[in-house]
C-alpha cells in the first residue's frame, strides 16, 4: 500500500527539523545506506533549507574561501546539530583541495516517497 500524500508532506516537514548541518571530511571510503556518517569532519555550515513542494526539499550550503581544510575533501555529510548525529545523507567523491582560493557550493534535493 503506498504511503499517502498527507504522510509525505508530514515526513518532509520533520525532515526540514532533522537537518541541522551540512559537514565536509576527509576521510572518503564508499558511502552506504549503512555507514555512520563523517569519518573525519572538516568544515560544517549550516545550510539554507527551502521547501520545493510537499515531498521535496532543498538544503545549500556555501563554503566561502574564509572556510580552509588541511585535508583534502572526500566526503559530505548531513546530519543534526553535531557531526556525532546519525547522519541523514553521506555521499563520498573525489578528492577537492578546500583554501582560501576556492569555494565549494553545496545543493542538495530530497524527495519523500
Amino acid at each position: 500500500m503506498p504511503t499517502l500524500d498527507g504522510i509525505k508532506a508530514a515526513l518532509t516537514d520533520h525532515l526540514q527539523g532533522l537537518i541541522k548541518n551540512i559537514t565536509l571530511g576527509s576521510t572518503g571510503g564508499e558511502a552506504s545506506s549503512r555507514d555512520g556518517g563523517a569519518g573525519n569532519p572538516q568544515i560544517t555550515q549550516s545550510p539554507s533549507i527551502q521547501r520545493i513542494d510537499d515531498r521535496t526539499v532543498s538544503f545549500t550550503a556555501v563554503f566561502d574561501t574564509t572556510l580552509t581544510s588541511s585535508n583534502a575533501i572526500k566526503e559530505i555529510v548531513m546530519h543534526g546539530d553535531t557531526s556525532l548525529d546519525n547522519a541523514a545523507y553521506r555521499a563520498s567523491f573525489l578528492p577537492i583541495t578546500k583554501d582560501t582560493t576556492n569555494e565549494i557550493r553545496v545543493d542538495i534535493l530530497v524527495e519523500v516517497r
